[in-house]
């Protein structure tokens, strides 16, 4: 049983889809303004995480004979045989019925639509298209996890408004350097699974280089959207210039040192960047 439950946690990879749905929250509490509405939060919630879940059991079934070549992903559920691949497909199209049909029937076909589509480009665009073909895989298959904000907004306000738009484009430009700098300290990973990633490609020192400069574009798309939503105030903006400095900070000795242990601290820190700075968003708006 418990072996069980940990091939399922493994597939379904709750603790990332955790940071999708923080992304979500600042569109649900600005998106509207009526006030906070627990229905919508729960329902969003539920079902972004049921769609999410999916484009994980789907993207392991897919990469499944590619993740048994790498040390990193070989023990996986799927390549070690701990779940079927039919029952791990099977499962993310019932988890796609249920988060389409909730997200649709109580909350608005928008919300439905972008959760919805969020998948679609993960799993055709990133996952089969770009991931196996060419280096840039990771800027454009992006956009597929930067639909958090999209979602908040359209579930709250049926709409999708500039603010939303400015936080996709902050997550869209934070996802790269967040990957390449896990690609720098799984290169042989990648590289045996014969992954065009940027730094097997390109290499380190132009890898680096690329991670400050859409660090810096992350960095201020972070600060610019205190000036898209007259709603937020000084509480987030200031903590947020800091962290912003923080982190291009240490995308600048990354580049300069080009080493494995920095480019770890950087993937890390990175995913408590974007986590601290939607929370942020949401305690401005609470306390303001």
């Amino acid at each position: 049983m418990k072996k069980s439950l940990s091939a399922w946690n493994k597939l379904i990879k709750p603790r990332v889809s955790i940071l999708v749905l923080v992304t979500v929250l600042p569109g649900l509490y600005l998106g509207t303004d009526s006030g906070f509405d627990w229905k919508i939060f729960t329902i969003s919630m539920i079902g972004t995480f049921l769609m999410s879940s999916a484009s994980f059991m789907l993207n392991q079934y897919i990469e499944r004979e590619l993740d048994s070549k790498m040390e990193r992903t070989k023990n996986r559920p799927l390549p070690q045989g701990d779940i079927k691949p039919l029952t791990a497909l099977l499962t993310a199209m019932l988890f796609i019925i249920v988060s389409f049909y909730i997200l649709y029937a109580f909350i608005n076909l928008l919300t439905a639509a972008v959760t919805l589509s969020g998948l679609l480009f993960y799993i055709f665009i990133y996952t089969i298209l770009l991931k196996p073909r060419t280096q840039y895989n990771i800027v454009i298959g992006g956009a597929a996890g930067s639909i958090g904000p999209l979602i908040g907004y359209a579930a709250s306000s049926n709409s999708l408004p500039v603010p939303a738009w400015v936080l996709f484009a902050m997550i869209f430009f934070w996802t790269p350097p967040h990957f390449w700098a896990l690609a720098i300290f799984l290169k042989e990973d990648y590289s045996a699974a014969h992954f065009p990633m940027k730094p097997i490609v390109s290499g380190i020192e132009k890898t680096t280089r690329s991670i400050f400069h859409y660090t810096i574009i992350y960095a201020l798309f972070c600060i610019g959207f205190y000036f898209s939503d007259p709603k937020i105030g000084l509480v987030y903006l200031i903590p947020t210039i800091a962290l912003s400095i923080w982190i291009i900070y240490l995308s600048i000795n990354l580049k300069r040192q080009q080493s494995v242990p920095l480019a770890k601290k950087f993937f890390f820190i990175s995913i408590v960047h974007l986590f601290v700075i939607n929370i942020l968003i949401v305690i401005d708006y609470s306390v303001v």
